[in-house]
């Protein structure tokens, strides 16, 4: 078993705050405030896990973190919420 380590656990909380504050903000803009913020949310999960060991998860979770940052500012842009 994995002992957490407490910035580990920041970054879980970090990750469930991510979660939260995207599904609050689905109807904002497109929907591309909650896909910016489950990027994050996404990234968060990926440090966990790369710091708990599982290094081949580092490029899948670095293409869906950057897919979802994507396509939230594609989100932003097309309603018209990006500056």
């Amino acid at each position: 078993m994995v002992r957490l380590r407490s910035y580990e656990v920041v970054l879980i909380i970090g990750c469930v705050a991510f979660l939260v504050a995207g599904c609050v903000f689905y109807q904002n803009c497109n929907g591309g405030n909650s896909l910016i913020l489950f990027g994050a949310a996404v990234a968060l999960l990926g440090a966990v896990l790369y710091r708990v060991g599982a290094w081949a998860t580092v490029i899948p979770f670095a293409l869906v973190t950057l897919t979802l940052v994507g396509g939230g500012w594609y989100g932003l842009s097309v309603a018209g919420c990006a500056w």
